[in-house]
């Protein structure tokens, strides 16, 4: 049994006792789109606590498997703060432009920072995954979902 493995697995079933015990107090009222403000949360507390289970199994069971010993101690400084501005520039961006260029473009270009945060160069490559990724995403919530997300404010669409 490894301790350290152990307390990781309880810690996350705790956050998910922590939002199981937190649900009674959103209200089950229906909310947008036809979804109870408590379904994200219980899909949460779910999804923590099948976690929770499956880490405290593997650290009763001897520890996480495949793990070198000493990877299993968190760096003292982040590897790369270039790469970690990439992905706060790109976040940032994203906030800022969503408004004007749409969530399609905004959110591509959140792709190409993040991508270019971990080391790529591929810029065309990059921005066209990101479109590949967007684009059915939007279709999804302005379609399935009804949510209205901006296609691309600046062309009145």
């Amino acid at each position: 049994m490894k301790p350290s493995h152990l307390a990781i697995g309880i810690a996350v079933l705790l956050l998910s006792l922590f939002f199981f015990v937190g649900l009674p107090g959103i209200s089950g009222d229906e909310g947008y789109a036809g979804l109870s403000p408590r379904f994200m949360p219980t899909l949460v507390a779910i999804g923590l606590a099948v976690c929770g289970a499956a880490l405290t199994w593997q650290g009763i069971r001897g520890g996480f498997r495949n793990m070198p010993e000493e990877d299993a101690e968190l760096p003292s400084a982040p590897h790369n703060f270039r790469g970690f501005l990439w992905v706060a520039a790109g976040l940032v961006a994203n906030m800022a432009l969503i408004g004007t260029l749409g969530f399609v473009l905004a959110s591509t270009l959140l792709m190409v920072c993040v991508a270019r945060g971990y080391g790529s160069k591929r810029f065309v490559r990059d921005g066209f995954i990101g479109l590949c990724i967007t684009l059915p995403m939007w279709a999804l919530f302005e379609f399935l979902l009804g949510i209205n997300l901006p296609l691309l404010p600046v062309a009145g669409f």
